[in-house]
Order: C-alpha cells, then sequence, then structure tokens
C-alpha cells in the first residue's frame, strides 16, 4: 500500500509542478487560478462526491458511512484538542519561540486543524479506493465544512455569526453530498451514459486540482518559508504529529481498512488552501499562512506514504 500512496502522490506532485511552471510561465495568473479554483470547487468536486453515491444499495456501505461521520467528528475533536495543547492562545507561542509573543496563534491553530482534504483527499483517495474511498470521504468532507464554518469562524473572530455560518455550509460539496445521499437511499441510478459523462467531468478532479495547487504555490516565495523555524514546528503538528495521534487510535477500532485509511489519508493532507482565504477574509496575516500552505503541501509527498506505512505496521490496512 505504501509503495501505491507513493506512486500516486509522485503523478500527483508531477502535476503540482507543471502548475508551478504555468504559473512561472504566466500561463496560469492569479485570476486566472481563482476561475480554475471555481471550477473545481462548483462542479468538478460535487460532481466526484455525487458520483461515488451511484452504487446499489449495500447495508455495509451505510454502516461505514456512518462510522465515517463518527470518526470525522472524533477527529476533529483530537485534532481541536491537540493543537490548544501545543498551539498556546495568544501567550508564548510555546516550544520553539518561547520568549515571543504569539500574535498569528489563530492562523497556525487553524492551519494545523484543518487540512487540504477536498484539493489533495478526494483525487488521492480516488485514485487509491474509487468511488467506495470517495463514498466514505464524504462523511469526513461534511464535519470539516461542518467546524470549519462554525469553530474556523469563532476562531478567527471570536465570536459566532450563525447566519454567515448557514449560509456558508450550504456549500457545493455539502449539497453534492445531500444529492447523492438522496439518489443513494431512494436508489435513484442515473442512466450509464449520464453517469459515464458525469465521471469523465469528475476524471478532472486530479489534474486541475494540482495544476491550481501548483499555480497557488508559483505565487508565493519559497525564500520567505525557508528561515521560519516555526513554519516548521506547525508543518510537524499537521503532518506528523495529528495522524500519529489517530493512528494510536484507530489501531483499537474494528472498522473497515478502506474506511480507516480514508479518514487517516484525509488528516493527514497538508494544510488547506482555505486557511489562507480565511486569514485574508478576516484581517490576519494572509502571507504566513500561504508560507505554511506551501511548506506543508510539498513536506506531504513524504509524510503522507511515512503515515500509511506507519498505519500498516500497527495492523491498519
Amino acid at each position: 500500500m505504501t509503495g501505491i500512496v507513493f506512486q500516486k502522490i509522485t503523478v500527483m506532485f508531477l502535476i503540482l509542478a507543471a502548475g508551478i511552471l504555468c504559473c512561472r510561465w504566466k500561463l496560469i495568473d492569479e485570476e486566472g487560478n481563482r476561475k480554475l479554483s471555481n471550477l473545481l470547487l462548483l462542479l468538478v468536486n460535487p460532481v466526484v462526491i455525487f458520483v461515488s453515491y451511484q452504487m446499489e444499495y449495500d447495508s455495509r456501505l451505510i454502516r461505514n458511512l456512518i462510522l465515517a461521520f463518527l470518526l470525522g467528528l472524533l477527529c476533529f475533536a483530537l485534532q481541536i484538542a491537540v493543537c490548544s495543547l501545543l498551539i498556546p492562545a495568544g501567550g508564548k507561542s510555546g516550544l520553539l519561540t518561547r520568549k515571543k509573543e504569539n500574535k498569528n496563534y489563530q492562523i497556525e491553530r487553524l492551519c494545523a486543524v484543518y487540512s487540504n482534504c477536498g484539493f489533495i483527499g478526494i483525487p488521492l483517495i480516488n485514485s487509491l479506493f474509487g468511488r467506495e474511498g470517495v463514498f466514505y470521504l464524504t462523511g469526513y468532507l461534511t464535519i470539516f465544512y461542518l467546524f470549519l464554518w462554525s469553530h474556523g469562524v469563532i476562531l478567527m473572530t471570536g465570536k459566532a455569526d450563525r447566519r454567515t455560518t448557514i449560509k456558508n455550509l450550504c456549500s457545493p460539496a455539502i449539497i453534492g453530498v445531500l444529492l447523492g445521499l438522496f439518489c443513494f437511499a431512494f436508489q435513484i441510478l442515473l442512466p450509464d451514459t449520464v453517469v459515464e459523462a458525469l465521471s469523465s467531468i469528475g476524471s478532472m478532479n486530479t489534474p486541475l486540482a494540482m495544476l491550481v495547487a501548483g499555480a497557488a504555490l508559483g505565487q508565493t516565495s519559497l525564500r520567505s518559508c525557508v528561515g521560519n523555524v516555526r513554519i516548521y514546528y506547525i508543518s510537524m503538528i499537521r503532518l506528523m504529529i495529528i495522524p500519529f495521534c489517530l493512528i494510536l487510535l484507530f489501531q483499537f477500532l474494528p472498522f473497515s481498512p478502506v474506511l480507516l485509511l480514508t479518514t487517516l489519508i484525509a488528516a493527514s493532507c497538508p494544510v488547506g488552501a482555505c486557511c489562507t482565504m480565511f486569514a485574508l477574509t478576516y484581517g490576519k496575516d494572509g502571507a504566513y499562512a500561504s508560507q505554511i500552505f506551501t511548506v506543508t503541501t510539498l513536506l506531504c509527498i513524504v509524510t503522507i506514504p511515512f503515515v500509511v506505512a506507519a498505519a500498516g505496521i500497527v495492523g491498519i490496512g
């Protein structure tokens, strides 16, 4: 499994490298990348999610989907607890910069909790486990959006905004989950021709997601990331400490290996692009969030296979 994961990630990162070159060669500018990102978020991702539900009813799938929702809740509760412990709020910044006030703790916590489980998680899990993996991933994604637009907003602003939270929960991905669940529950199976057309749209997910991520990285100065030791500390929390805490927990759960690995990989992905968006939206240091996004995205080509290998050693997968 580790070899397959490394192979799939390598393919994804070669496409990501193409995205960086496209940015540097001015083939994709900031506005163009924003439009490609919208295409991915508003069309391709929801289609991939919806198509994953186009399967004949199976009680095993329903049981595992319910478990996926519960695992998602467990994951985010653990991630928030770990980050609260390792990234103090407003006071001293902790292990690596004890003598300085940590003014960026909100960004750091957000980056450590919320992974890129959409842009990187969906294509990786789809390539590893197919529709069944994406089917289970929708449980994690739903919990992700619930926490992002509630806990995430409260973390950045210090207050809850119920109207904004409800509005933002009506995201295309959640709509894709709801429509897919409806069709699955009532066994509304679309004609093969329609499913084939939707699958063709969904097949754009991996190359498009990696091109968008690559173009985003191409707009960030790598030199500005290298000397900031704090970035590596946050990266270690996101890519290593949280996944290994989950491995310690998951090894005792008698669940489907595909379900456990899907959840683990989703929680092991690099920092989500949404963290930069949140930082800019709520008047925080967007450049710092972008730097953490860049470093974790580059490091995950090594850390995700390592996490999967560790999971295999303890009997997960």
